[in-house]
């Protein structure tokens, strides 16, 4: 009686015995059939060890597919990932220049609040620390035009 499910390795059983069948090599020899002893697991069979709770993570996966195919569910929206939105392509230099001029004064809150800390600043840092006021009158004036 032969078993019709050979092993990742490649073992029939025959009766209580257990082959490699013979195979035909690249070079268009042949490899002949050899006997396996009783008891031998090639490394391909070999059951790679799960812990208990990887076991049960892996039945309850199991079964949720099974219950997916057994009651087909409505198809879900995606969830997209939280990213700030694109800037439109029609925006006005004027809206363009107010964006910039915020990105700036935010960015120069962040070191005042570094020298408030009294975190030491760099030169470039200290530069635009300077330019804060100047850059809220502009923005001030630029908004209140459009």
């Amino acid at each position: 009686m032969t078993d019709p499910n050979p092993t990742d390795a490649g073992i029939i059983q025959v009766g209580d015995e257990r082959w490699i069948p013979g195979s035909r090599r690249a070079d268009g020899s042949y490899r002949p059939a050899r006997k396996v002893r009783a008891g031998f697991t090639p490394l391909e069979d070999v059951v790679r060890y799960a812990s208990p709770r990887a076991r049960q993570q892996q039945q309850q996966q199991q079964q949720q597919q099974q219950q997916q195919v057994e009651r087909p569910q409505k198809p879900q929206k995606e969830a997209k990932p939280h990213t700030q939105p694109a800037p439109s392509t029609d925006s006005t230099p004027t809206e363009r220049r107010i964006r910039a001029l915020q990105k700036k004064i935010r960015q120069i809150e962040e070191l005042e609040q570094k020298l408030i800390k009294g975190e030491s600043l760099n030169d470039a840092q200290k530069e635009k620390v300077k330019k804060g006021k100047e850059l809220r009158d502009e923005l001030a004036q630029l908004s209140s035009s459009s």
